[in-house]
């Protein structure tokens, strides 16, 4: 599998904005240096704030062509594919591959390793963003979490397991058909640390799995499982741990034999039912920059830093 990510990114002036918005993940880093990945990733349930994975080694967006089918893998296991720059930018280079070759119907989405993607790595975001080598100049280029025009207009089949919290969960709710292993746990818990979800939960979750359990997590940053996913209607399937990317590639050679004219059809009329949504995701970033420059944002960050529970003051 060939990599997508082989050309160096460069700076470019008005997409930065646009980019930002790849999840509330961003949280202070962007803004004025306070981030820290394990800030915007929220500790485990059970463990204490520990050191950054941001030192970990670059990831990679593995990209593979079968027919007219594309999958497209996160590659960084050993950071629990902390999304950083590079990967940010392979998946934005694959999705617009995916939108602009006629011979391609459907991506897969998948992770290689025991996790799909807890989070983003904020460090490596800040300093590519402070070194004007994130966001990329590059037009051929589609904002992977589909919060911000152009929207695709061709399906994603996206295959989870392990954590999949955060930009993670929100790349999972951008795409069209969902499957899940039995061993995944999704976490939504920027609202923690003085932010929200700025890369399309509050709009995707909320109108699929309604507004009570959406907000039940949400407002809360509790985990919750597979089964859980299912019964409110985030998880088309539930498989096997290690059975997850096989079923979805089953369920895209489908889509893939289907009418190509048809599907883009069916996606446009699905979308148009819901119109106002997109008014909503092009919102999210303003809000978001907002949230993150107030006093809660960076009384989160300190209480982070210093291992101890945050004292918010509120408006």
């Amino acid at each position: 599998m060939a990599g997508s990510t082989d050309r160096p990114p460069i700076d470019v002036g008005r997409r930065d904005l646009m980019i930002a918005g790849t999840g509330a993940a961003l949280i202070a880093a962007g803004i004025d240096g306070l981030g820290t990945a394990q800030a915007q990733a929220g500790p485990s349930p059970t463990s204490p704030p520990t050191a950054t994975a941001g030192a970990a080694a670059p990831g990679t967006i593995e990209v593979e062509r079968r027919g007219s089918m594309l999958l497209v893998g996160l590659n960084r296991p050993q950071a629990e594919n902390l999304l950083d720059p590079a990967m940010l930018i392979g998946l934005g280079r694959a999705w617009y591959q995916l939108e602009h070759d006629p011979d391609l119907r459907v991506a897969v989405l998948y992770a290689i390793g025991p996790h799909f993607c807890r989070s983003l790595d904020v460090p490596a975001r800040a300093s590519a963003a402070a070194a004007g080598t994130y966001p990329p100049k590059d037009t051929d280029f589609l904002l992977p979490l589909n919060t911000q025009p152009p929207f695709r207009t061709k399906p994603i089949v996206v295959a989870v397991q392990g954590r999949t919290g955060q930009v993670g969960h929100e790349l999972f709710l951008a795409a069209d058909v969902r499957v899940a292993a039995s061993d995944t746990r999704f976490r939504q818990a920027e609202a923690l640390y003085g932010a929200f979800p700025g890369g399309g939960a509050t709009v995707r979750f909320t109108r699929e799995a309604g507004w009570a359990n959406a907000m039940r997590y949400m407002l809360t940053g509790d985990e919750w499982s597979a089964e859980d996913a299912y019964r409110m209607g985030l998880v088309q399937e539930v498989t096997p741990p290690g059975k997850q990317l096989d079923r979805a590639i089953e369920l895209a050679a489908k889509i893939a034999d289907a009418s190509p004219r048809g599907i883009r059809a069916t996606l446009a009329s699905a979308r148009q039912a819901i119109s106002s949504e997109e008014s909503a995701l092009i919102a999210l970033l303003p809000e978001f920059q907002r949230i993150i420059q107030s006093d809660d944002a960076r009384e989160g960050q300190r209480a982070l830093r210093e291992g101890r529970k945050p004292q918010y003051r509120g408006p």
